[in-house]
């Protein structure tokens, strides 16, 4: 499907690369674009053949979050022209939130290729993602404050689960924008590369998720493990119990075993 804001690319494997391409306003979030991501993301988790997800930006900018020159004319932070009814009552559902809540909830695993500055929303964006690699001179901004707002597109819940509370607030209170590699020292991003092996370290680690874990049981993983952060330990053991039953009555868990005594690589059917 052709869209405005985004560019998407799937390879045979089941590798699926979105690209922010907005350039001329340095790929910030729009509306029209936040609807785009979201639907793409649900027309991944329903394709049986998308395996893992790449979220990039075009050249070398990630996402700079919200138009700040908008902002800027108009003297407040953007928000939607004419909310629904939806909207109003579901905040969550609307704008970049349904992007990054999209992002969590998707049942295929998500990387983040930090191809550059990933600044305000930009950052929440790669927060909703499961693995971060970043680009060598890319700078990190969790601005929001410095802009005189809080961060609404779900990155304050998810930040202390990814770098802890203590550094979640320094970051956040001071709204700094911080290195790749200083990313990487607080466990915000896994990896730090140089530009030309970004995407092919992404979809490195894309491959190794194909290759050696069936579809079912990677998507079972990832939404036992997402669980696991938001319930009690008795709900997410429960949760961690049914999502193995559903691995383990598979042809593919099968296939893992027989693999394995065979010294071969697995052949997934996807059931």
């Amino acid at each position: 499907m052709a869209y405005e804001f985004i560019r998407v690319d799937q390879d045979a494997s089941g590798i699926v690369l979105i690209t922010i391409n907005d350039l001329k306003n340095k790929n910030a979030v729009n509306f029209v674009m936040n609807r785009e991501l979201v639907e793409e993301v649900q027309r991944i988790d329903d394709d049986s053949t998308a395996r893992v997800l790449i979220l990039t930006g075009q050249q070398h900018i990630f996402c700079s979050g919200g138009n700040i020159r908008q902002m800027t004319s108009q003297g407040k932070s953007l928000e939607p022209p004419s909310p629904s009814v939806r909207d109003e009552l579901y905040p969550h559902e609307a704008d970049i939130r349904a992007v990054v809540i999209a992002l969590r909830r998707l049942a295929k695993p998500a990387i983040a290729a930090i191809n550059g500055h990933a600044v305000g929303s930009g950052l929440g964006l790669a927060a909703g993602c499961d693995v971060r690699i970043a680009v060598r001179g890319a700078k990190l901004g969790w601005v929001f404050t410095r802009r005189g707002i809080v961060p609404d597109d779900a990155s304050l819940y998810l930040m202390p689960q990814l770098i802890g509370y203590s550094r979640a607030f320094e970051w956040g209170i001071t709204g700094r924008t911080i290195s790749a590699e200083e990313a990487e020292r607080i466990g915000f991003v896994s990896q730090v590369v140089d530009a030309a092996e970004l995407l092919p370290r992404c979809r490195q680690l894309a491959s190794e998720i194909i290759d050696n874990v069936p579809p079912i049981t990677a998507q079972a993983f990832k939404l036992a493990l997402v669980e696991s952060l938001e319930q009690r330990l008795e709900a997410a053991v429960g949760f961690a119990e049914r999502a193995q039953r559903i691995a383990r009555s598979t042809a593919d868990h099968g296939e893992a075993l027989r693999a394995y005594a065979d010294k071969r690589a697995p052949r997934w059917q996807g059931k």
